[in-house]
């Protein structure tokens, strides 16, 4: 049975290798009828090579066809099959197939002339040609998602707050609330007149009773600007309001106390515009953040904040 297997394998590689003596055989006897100038005997040999699509056959064909027109009619048959072989050839990009398409084309080699066809040849060479020499376009890096975060957020005015927002490769937003957590209500407005507490339109007797609180609330929304890896610059705008309450006793004819109130200093009581610029730090990591910065209330008070939280 090996023996067997053996012949067989033997005789495959016989008949290939005689397959690859033919293969050179009739360019070689088609290049010597060449050397004579014998185009009938050239064509003869070279035509065989046609057979198997050899580029070089067609090409030593396609000489002969351009140098004597008295081979025309009798080639005709050999050309179109030159022809079918080369556009198997350009449709898997081969520029030397494609240069000879345009020519045949342009010339009328075994098939009609057809300066349509001829030009689109024309531009895929040329859109081969760009393809070679243009660098590679590197591939477009997907659109990062946006994170969302949310943390603390201290400042001196209002020391308890919370900062939220979003942010992607290059720019995010924020939300900002701060308060003092004193919801203090008051039912009267009041002053203070050289060193005098008044409550104007108040009948009762009254006094001050020296005790004072504020109520402070803030919010502000931004926008965040990436300036280097993992830093972002924040801008952001908002209202702000702080309420100064003053503690007051009303007392009867007799001087003895009845009750205590509160009243707003319509004076020191202040609300206005917000003006906040951060610097937003996140973490190699990306799961955590720190920021820094200063908010300007009117223009005229300057306070900073700082705040530490989580990203999503």
């Amino acid at each position: 049975m090996k023996i067997w297997m053996w012949i067989i394998f033997g005789c495959l590689l016989l008949s290939s290798y005689a397959g690859a003596q033919r293969q050179t055989e009739y360019n070689r006897r088609g290049d010597e009828a060449m050397k004579r100038n014998d185009y009938r005997d050239a064509k003869m040999w070279y035509e065989e090579g046609v057979s198997y699509c050899d580029q070089y056959s067609i090409h030593q064909l396609t000489e002969i066809w351009l140098k004597d027109e008295t081979m025309h009619v009798s080639m005709r048959t050999v050309m179109s099959k030159c022809l079918n072989c080369l556009n198997e050839y350009a449709t898997e990009r081969d520029t030397s197939a494609i240069r000879k398409l345009i020519l045949y084309y342009t010339q009328g080699i075994g098939t009609s002339e057809n300066r349509t066809t001829a030009g689109y040849w024309r531009k895929q060479l040329e859109d081969i040609r760009r393809s070679n020499t243009l660098p590679p376009t590197p591939p477009k890096k997907p659109k990062e998602p946006m994170r969302f975060f949310a943390g603390y957020d201290f400042s001196l005015l209002a020391p308890y707050g919370i900062r939220f927002g979003g942010i992607n490769s290059r720019i995010g937003w924020y939300v900002k609330l701060h308060s003092n957590l004193s919801f203090q209500g008051y039912n009267e407005e009041c002053r203070i007149d050289g060193h005098t507490f008044v409550i104007e339109g108040m009948e009762q007797y009254y006094g001050p009773t020296g005790t004072t609180k504020a109520n402070v609330m803030t919010g502000s929304v931004g926008l965040m600007l990436k300036t280097v890896e993992n830093l972002y610059t924040s801008l952001g705008a908002g209202y702000w309001q702080r309420d100064v309450l003053r503690e007051y006793k009303i007392v009867n004819d007799e001087g003895i106390m009845q009750s205590t109130e509160w009243a707003k200093d319509r004076y020191t009581s202040k609300k206005g515009i917000k003006i906040d610029l951060d610097v937003t730090c996140f973490l190699k990591n990306k799961r955590f953040y720190v920021s820094g910065g200063c908010s300007a209330f009117n223009f005229k008070y300057f306070y900073p904040n700082a705040g530490v939280g989580l990203v999503f």
